[in-house]
């Protein structure tokens, strides 16, 4: 007969931050000690850099073509994944009284929060976007896209994570306002898909290009800013970056404030 040993680690924070590193590493193994990773791995090279890139250059798109649609199609599928994710990791917890069971231990509410979004944008950072984008970038110089440059690459795959945090950010802000999924999954990606359906429209309200993030990974307003980066031109702006890090902050702050007044 075997026993399982389980090592409790003594909280020693004080303040918003009391229970935050066991909760951290309770959400972090939930992805690296599990099959987790490696499958969202292979995922996303199978999903972006194969489909995205090899399969689109070896078809009748051009390099620079298929270098622009990976930024793009990373925005977008990376975003959907954190909708999921994040409403997932909330309103599951909830619905299943977990969320009540954690909160009764020594672990203060803002910390639950943050630990949610720290393992899941760090899960997606490493997954999602940082390694199919250094797979990325060999795949364009090795097809012979010109200008493209490892700093400006690695700066448009920022925007492409500054983007995907403000739909993780939204998710997790949504799902502590409410308790059914419908209202979380229906904003979120009714904001997402808002900015790929105003690419059929001539007139974009410039006051919306500037305030959300739809600019920063679609060819809206003169071209994403992503494509700039890349490619090492100067931005055009730098208005949708800021609007978008401070609306990161907000719902951020949001959800702690609701978490806080929620009754489990």
């Amino acid at each position: 007969m075997t026993t399982k040993i389980i090592s409790m680690t003594p909280t020693r924070e004080r303040g918003w931050k009391m229970g935050l590193g066991n909760m951290l590493a309770k959400e972090l193994a939930a992805w690296y000690r599990t099959r987790r990773w490696w499958i969202q791995c292979l995922l996303w090279l199978v999903i972006l850099n194969v489909a995205g890139i090899d399969l689109n250059i070896r078809g009748d798109q051009t390099v620079q073509q298929a270098g622009s649609g990976f930024l793009t199609m990373a925005g977008f599928g990376l975003s959907i994944a954190a909708i999921s994710m994040a409403q997932d990791s909330i309103l599951g917890e909830k619905h299943s009284g977990t969320a009540a069971w954690v909160l009764s231990k020594p672990l203060r509410r803002p910390a639950f929060v943050l630990a949610k979004l720290f393992a899941i944008g760090l899960g997606i950072l490493v997954t999602g976007i940082m390694l199919p984008g250094a797979v990325a970038y060999f795949q364009l110089t090795h097809f012979g896209l010109q200008g493209l440059t490892p700093v400006g690459f690695a700066g448009a795959m920022g925007l492409v994570a500054l983007h995907t945090l403000f739909y993780l950010t939204l998710a997790l802000m949504l799902a502590t306002l409410f308790n059914g999924r419908g209202p979380v999954l229906g904003i979120s990606l009714g904001i997402l898909l808002a900015g790929l359906m105003i690419l059929f429209f001539a007139n974009t309200p410039e006051l919306l290009l500037a305030i959300l993030p739809w600019r920063l990974v679609m060819p809206l307003g003169g071209g994403p800013l992503v494509g700039y980066l890349a490619l090492g031109a100067p931005l055009p702006t730098l208005t949708p970056i800021i609007a978008t890090a401070v609306w990161c902050v907000l719902f951020t702050g949001v959800a702690i404030w609701r978490i806080r007044r929620e009754e489990f």
